[in-house]
């Protein structure tokens, strides 16, 4: 059973003087897009205040051969994080649960409450984004348009969506056939081929459990090393989103003017609905009629913890908050509190879960790129996948985002565009789930600890410890 992975130290740019990064990258979006509305209203045409472009083609030419670039600079440099971090992220959280032979029924309980909460949440995320459809804001006009820039790669459209299908057609077999890599190494250097990554990291983690404990340390102490070096590599990338946001909103502005903006944030809006909607209706009724607590009094009594994820946009950082609490305040054993936190913090991001699915369905409305009922399982079920590599750290879903959209078959251009759109209300976004994700982590602990004292006998080792307590 693992010991609480000592976690990374909290938001390092809410540290330093000066605007921090979230308000930068907000600052930018601003300004791409004031700069896009203000060159295609006074700089376009013979008869514009300042007369710079003779048509919109002109001004959209020089935004691709001079703003442009800034933008796919850091959407290429945090693309070229994704191999080493999807695979070193979920093989660390699968070898982090210690070996499956001896975790038995409470790591089975905690894994089912784990998936259960985030299947549940992504489907009433996908509900939720369907009755509002936030994209549908933008005009049949800026749709077309939308459509028109990206009619020459309709070939890699198809391509793309075929293939996203052929994982998921066929039999049974058929599928686990297709699953599998016949060079995993191949496999790692196509983006468009990372689920099979992502299935070769889950076995790779579970075996690291399955042999000696002296052997299969280095291997996962080389891995949680790469895991920290890629963390920090996106952190030092997103000292670039500010600019490469500014360049891609401005280009996506100049474009379809705005209608992409109050689409934005109905977008927002739903978001944060779909993370409410998830506690009131899926958690709460949890905590009341599983774990025997009243959700308000639960809610205060964790209030350090939640309030301490959403300033951090961090459950890594709130880790050892998380479990000083839970065992002081929700009358969590201490063996209970520290095998299912930090696992939490490492594979129960219900939030994060929630917020793929409502933004990849966001991405793909406002370009026309429809999502069939297939299609819309297969997101849920990578979007939950996803979120298990997922960095509990700000910032840390984005290169995920893109392997999830990818997956799905939406096309790489309208990835990268996509991204740029909707990193501007990231971090309003991120403190909100990273909030729910600690709730959710606590939610799950507290229910076990339940499940474990109703046994007719001592729950064994993991809770004999503890001295019996009775929830509010």
């Amino acid at each position: 059973m693992s010991e609480p992975n000592p976690s990374p130290p909290a938001d390092a740019d809410a540290q330093q003087p000066g605007w921090q990064l979230h308000t930068k990258i907000l600052i930018g979006m601003v300004i791409g897009s004031l700069a896009a509305l203000v060159a295609k209203q006074w700089m376009v045409g013979p008869d514009a205040v300042i007369s710079l472009f003779v048509d919109q083609a002109a001004l959209l030419e020089f935004g691709a051969r001079w703003i442009e670039p800034v933008g796919q600079l850091f959407i290429r440099a945090i693309i070229l994080t994704v191999v080493p971090l999807v695979f070193t992220s979920i093989a660390t959280g699968m070898h982090s649960l210690g070996n499956p032979r001896d975790l038995g029924r409470l790591g089975g309980r905690t894994i089912a409450i784990f998936m259960g909460t985030a299947f549940v949440g992504a489907c009433l995320a996908t509900g939720l984004y369907y009755l509002f459809e936030p994209g549908a804001a933008i005009s049949p006009e800026t749709r077309d348009l939308l459509a028109a820039q990206f009619s020459d790669e309709a070939a890699s459209k198809v391509a793309s969506a075929d293939e996203a299908r052929a994982y998921f057609s066929g039999s049974a077999l058929q599928i686990m056939v297709g699953l599998v890599p016949e060079n995993i190494v191949l496999s790692m250097t196509s983006n468009r081929d990372l689920l099979k990554v992502i299935l070769f990291a889950l076995a790779f983690g579970v075996s690291l459990t399955l042999i000696p404990q002296d052997r299969s340390a280095p291997v996962a102490a080389v891995l949680e090393g790469v895991n920290e070096a890629m963390i920090k590599l996106i952190g030092v990338l997103m000292k670039l989103a500010p600019a490469g946001v500014a360049a891609l909103v401005f280009m996506v502005v100049a474009k379809f003017g705005v209608d992409v903006l109050v689409a934005l944030a109905l977008y927002t809006g739903v978001v944060l609905l779909a993370l409410l909607a998830h506690l009131l209706l899926v958690l709460w009724p949890l905590l009341r009629f599983v774990a025997d607590w009243k959700p308000i009094a639960f809610m205060k009594a964790m209030r350090e913890v939640w309030v301490t994820a959403f300033s951090t946009s961090s459950s890594a950082a709130t880790l050892p908050t998380t479990i000083r609490v839970a065992e002081e305040e929700l009358n969590v054993p201490r063996p209970i509190a520290g095998f299912v936190l930090p696992l939490g913090a490492t594979i129960n991001m219900d939030g994060t879960t929630i917020y793929q699915v409502i933004a990849v369905h966001f991405v793909a409305q406002v370009w026309g790129i429809p999502l069939d009922a297939s299609a819309c399982l297969t997101l849920i079920l990578i979007a939950m996948l996803m979120a298990i590599g997922a960095a509990g750290v700000p910032g840390g879903v984005i290169p995920l985002l893109y392997v999830v959209m990818v997956t799905v078959g939406i096309p790489e251009a309208v990835v990268a565009a996509g991204i740029a759109l909707i990193l501007g209300m990231d971090r309003i976004l991120d403190m909100c789930r990273s909030a729910i994700n600690v709730v959710g982590d606590s939610t799950t602990a507290v229910i076990v600890a339940h499940l474990e004292r109703k046994r007719p006998v001592a729950a064994g080792a993991a809770t004999s410890a503890a001295p019996e307590s009775r929830s509010p």
